[in-house]
């Protein structure tokens, strides 16, 4: 530290800077502000850098990751919000700046419409009908309850379970059920109880608390990934005044997680009144039976006879069946005899001397037809051969010179028929029956 001449002291920039910080911090603490963010910058250490403004005037702000994480919305320009934290200076650049120690929108009225649009849009989805809604188990044999694994809600749901049905196998899937990444594990644990194919049913359950603490059950992923199981889901999220998404979507919902486990174990509390009603009913058909037993047994028993009677029945029955044998015997035998001559006859019949006998009748008879087929067809054939002679010898040109014609030809062979066709001195030739000749054509005249 400087000091003047006047004893004045002179500080450095620094110290002015951590003066003022330490004079804002102990008097601007647990500030609330409301205001209109102007800019924001959600930097990649986690961080947010964003300015507020009202009608006159604008902040700078900034939340550090350890603050924001919990935060269940993602703040944009043009939002409204209510920020508690206290104001600062950052001392290197001594900048003016409200450290937020605590976010919300202003008014529960932009939760509440965010709330109301999804709600709005699943149901026209058809998330809400009930007939997408899977039946509860009567009698669930494994529970998984996805919740946290701190609170009173698990210890409830064990109290409950442990009185009225201890056979129950109940498994806890930690999950966070407040928080910015809340909905993340919540899906991811829905999706797991079904991957793992052991459960009979899901219980979401969650204590009770603000529209703010219980939003990630109204986050549209978790109740898209409720829709999607293949379990059936109870959800047991708050007091029984709070209603969230899940509850909508959820195949049945329960207002307290107490009350989720007193349904699932509803009818093992009734198991022993039901086992002693079924035993009454199984003893009283069981009387029942044995008395028409023994009454049948009566009726029988005065049905039976004296054992001597029923041998001497047997013998005279015995003796009936061997009369009715010996009869049947004699006829089979005479009924055989008779075939058998039928059978010798036959073969007599059918000798092979008398087949040959008969075959050589029939073919000598049937050789001497056949000869005369072929006699008759050879004379036949004899005749159409003298007839055909006959015809070629009457057309046959030579036998036309045994009548004292000749045939008179050109020197090419060809047959003259008339005398046109000739030329003066031509050479022709002339044959007879007996010997040809040539000429030569002197003169020609017409048959006129």
């Amino acid at each position: 530290m400087i000091k003047l001449s006047n004893n004045q002291e002179i500080v450095s920039v620094s110290d002015i800077n951590n003066l003022a910080k330490g004079l804002l911090e102990k008097e601007l603490t647990n500030v609330w502000i409301q205001g209109e963010i102007s800019s924001f910058t959600a930097h990649g250490s986690g961080h947010w850098y964003f300015t507020i403004k009202d009608k006159n005037s604008s902040l700078s702000c900034v939340m550090f990751k350890f603050e924001n994480q919990n935060v269940l919305f993602d703040p944009k320009v043009g939002d409204e919000l209510i920020l508690n934290g206290n104001v600062s200076i950052y001392a290197p650049s001594g900048r003016y700046q409200f450290n937020v120690k605590h976010i919300e929108v202003f008014g529960e009225g932009a939760l509440l419409k965010a709330f109301e649009d999804l709600k709005r849009k699943l149901e026209k989805e058809g998330l809400f009908e009930e007939s997408a809604k899977k039946p509860i188990p009567a009698l669930p044999l494994s529970v998984a309850v996805i919740s946290s694994e701190t609170g009173a809600v698990i210890e409830d749901i064990i109290n409950v379970l442990g009185r009225r049905a201890p056979s129950l196998k109940l498994t806890l899937i930690k999950s966070k059920v407040q928080g910015k990444t809340a909905d993340k594990e919540i899906t991811k644990s829905i999706e797991w109880a079904n991957r793992a194919n052991i459960f009979d049913i899901v219980i979401l359950a969650r204590g009770g608390g603000s529209i703010e603490d219980l939003w990630c059950f109204n986050m549209e992923s978790v109740a898209r990934e409720i829709a999607k199981s293949k379990l059936p889901i109870i959800s047991a999220v708050g007091h029984e005044t709070d209603f969230t998404i899940s509850d909508f979507v959820a195949d049945l919902r329960a207002p307290t997680p107490s009350a989720a486990a007193e349904i699932i174990s509803q009818r093992y509390s009734t198991l022993i009144d039901t086992f002693i009603m079924s035993q009454e009913t199984l003893k009283d058909k069981l009387n029942k039976n044995l008395a028409q037993l023994k009454e049948n047994l009566y009726l029988k028993t005065s049905l039976l006879k004296h054992p001597g009677d029923k041998l001497r029945e047997t013998s005279q029955l015995i003796d009936s069946h061997e009369i009715r044998l010996k009869d049947l015997l004699y006829r089979k035998i005479l009924e055989k005899k008779s075939n058998l001559q039928g059978h010798i006859l036959g073969l007599r019949n059918s000798s092979p001397a008398n087949k040959i006998n008969l075959n050589q009748t029939g073919i000598s008879n049937k050789k001497s037809i056949l000869i005369n087929k072929i006699n008759n067809i050879i004379e036949q054939n004899r005749r159409n051969y003298l007839t055909k002679i006959s015809t070629l010898e009457a057309v046959n040109p030579l036998s036309v010179l045994t009548r004292g014609y000749s045939i008179v030809t050109n020197q090419s062979g060809k047959i003259i028929s008339s005398s046109e066709s000739l030329e003066i001195n031509e050479e022709i030739q002339a044959e007879f029956k007996k010997g040809k000749v040539k000429a030569k054509v002197t003169e020609k005249f017409d048959n006129e």
